[in-house]
């Protein structure tokens, strides 16, 4: 299968042009024969919770509907993090959702782990449900940015039998180093590929400016980098990966089947 990794500079609280933006990148992807194309966490917004939820408050599919739309008429695959406003009211979800080509819902995953150092539980409310979907391209799992550090769900996203994790993030300098060791380490201990797929640019938060550090990259399950974008541009990068890998090297190193979890 063919990835597009479009790497955003997302504008805080853009929304028609964040998505526009989105849309022509998707474009581009299938131009350039993607089968699946991977946004960044909160893609078609940015941080302003006050903001994002103003927005969803008369519509709370309305960023949701406009994937559909993208994925639909580009016909292409798409995934990325957005704010979702769950029925019954709570706090709203930072959400991964996969769109399928035709525009249908193929699964959707809740960030699990929040951020406490930006007192994230203030304004969203936590998954609780690990997903590994099956979909037309093989088993797939999603993570969410600080999800990141936590290796517990990435090895149960390996027992499920993902192939490949997709992770949507917005993760800022001076952090970089830890941004790609993770993400190789991810793929290395758990012997899937991994399409991490980040920011660019910078971002004004209450707290100060977040500089978000690029570098999207697809790593296979060696932990080898296949494909990867500049640190500080927006940029569309290919990855043609072929699933069956991850098994044919599980197979040479069992290590899932020696994992003794402690």
């Amino acid at each position: 299968m063919r990835i597009a990794l479009a790497q955003m500079n997302v504008k805080r609280g853009e929304f028609r042009e964040n998505l526009s933006r989105a849309g022509e990148m998707a474009r581009a992807a299938r131009a350039g024969g993607a089968q699946l194309a991977v946004f960044p966490e909160m893609f078609a917004s940015g941080f302003d919770y006050k903001r994002n939820a103003e927005f969803l408050e008369s519509d709370p599919r309305a960023i949701e509907t406009e994937m559909s739309r993208i994925a639909r008429e580009n016909s292409i695959a798409v995934a990325g993090s957005v704010p979702h406003i769950c029925e019954g009211g709570g706090l709203p979800r930072n959400r991964l959702c996969l769109m399928g080509p035709d525009g249908a819902e193929i699964a959707h995953y809740d960030k699990i782990h929040l951020f406490g150092m930006f007192r994230e539980d203030r304004h969203v409310g936590a998954g609780r449900e690990v997903v590994a979907a099956g979909t037309p391209f093989g088993k797939i799992g999603f993570a969410v940015c600080y999800d990141l550090r936590f290796p517990e769900l990435f090895i149960r996203l390996a027992r499920a039998g993902a192939k490949l994790a997709i992770i949507c993030a917005a993760f800022p300098h001076p952090r970089s180093e830890h941004w790609r060791v993770l993400c190789r380490a991810r793929a290395i201990e758990n012997q899937f590929f991994v399409a991490a797929v980040n920011q660019c640019g910078e971002e004004s938060l209450p707290g100060g400016t977040a500089k978000y550090c690029g570098l999207s990259a697809v790593f296979d399950p060696w932990g080898e980098i296949v494909a990867e974008c500049p640190p500080d541009a927006e940029s569309l990068a290919f990855a043609d990966i072929d699933l069956s890998e991850a098994d044919e090297i599980r197979a040479k190193m069992p290590v899932l089947s020696d994992r003794v979890l402690m």
